[in-house]
């Protein structure tokens, strides 16, 4: 078997509810790891909890920016609370959403600092969300502490330049079903360019499926397929990709 890390996964979501044990057990069956992501509060504490029952999760918790409007001070001091758990390995997902709506720019912002701050203070590494966001995110990136903890910057749509410039801070790039998509350029070519060293695997399930199943729900097993596709872009084996992507993941989320 080969060592497949699923770094983002949202196995909570609802699409999962009517078999959530079978989609743990392929997990057991094929897989490595997993890293299940809690962003919001309600489901932080069950993101916890599932990783406390199951070896083979992990957790990380965090108010995703599209949920900046249910911050509340009783909600972050529970997630501050569970951020410190052993199996807590990364903070967020965090970031920067302006797709929806622009006007909670500010308010993103400041909550993105809190998690900085907080992944700073305990140490762990920050999921990062950039969606058409790229300037600011980049900018908090680099004018914050942000490079002390490092982290993933999950689902990377940005260009190869902006990789460049977060590998320099000490991040990882994310890439999961989207460079297997028909029109896929910009992750194609950062798929080719990022040096191995600082690519990890994700599906963001049940989201961004990849081909042969795009349209249907994706689940971490089918991580396998955008590593297929990514060593077929770099010309490399696909046992390589894994196992540098799965050594990658494990180091920048301090799993022994």
């Amino acid at each position: 078997m080969l060592n497949y890390f699923d770094t983002h996964a949202h196995i909570l979501d609802e699409k999962f509810d009517e078999d959530r044990s079978d989609v743990i057990q392929r997990i057991y069956d094929n897989m490595a790891l997993t890293v299940n992501i809690g962003c919001n509060f309600a489901d932080c504490p069950r993101t916890v909890a599932l990783a406390e029952e199951y070896e083979k999760l992990y957790a990380a918790v965090g108010l995703h920016p599209e949920d900046v409007t249910t911050y509340t001070e009783e909600g972050w001091d529970m997630l501050c609370q569970l951020a410190a758990h052993p199996k807590v390995v990364g903070i967020g997902e965090t970031g920067l959403d302006y797709y929806w709506d622009v006007s909670t720019k500010d308010a993103q912002k400041r909550l993105f600092q809190q998690h900085i701050d907080l992944a700073c203070q305990l140490n762990k590494p920050l999921i990062i969300h950039d969606r058409e966001a790229h300037g600011d995110t980049l900018d908090i990136l680099q004018h914050s502490h942000a490079r002390q903890v490092g982290g993933i910057l999950h689902a990377f749509s940005g260009s190869i330049e902006m990789m460049q410039e977060v590998i320099k801070l000490g991040f990882y790039i994310g890439l999961g079903g989207a460079v297997t998509f028909k029109n896929a350029r910009v992750p194609v070519e950062v798929a080719a360019a990022v040096p191995l060293e600082r690519l990890v695997l994700e599906t963001d399930c049940p989201y961004l499926t990849p081909v042969p199943f795009r349209g249907k729900r994706n689940e971490p097993l089918f991580v396998r397929y955008t590593a297929e596709k990514i060593a077929e872009i770099r010309g490399i084996s696909v046992e390589e990709l894994v196992e540098a992507t799965y050594q990658n993941g494990k180091r920048i989320y301090q799993i022994k």
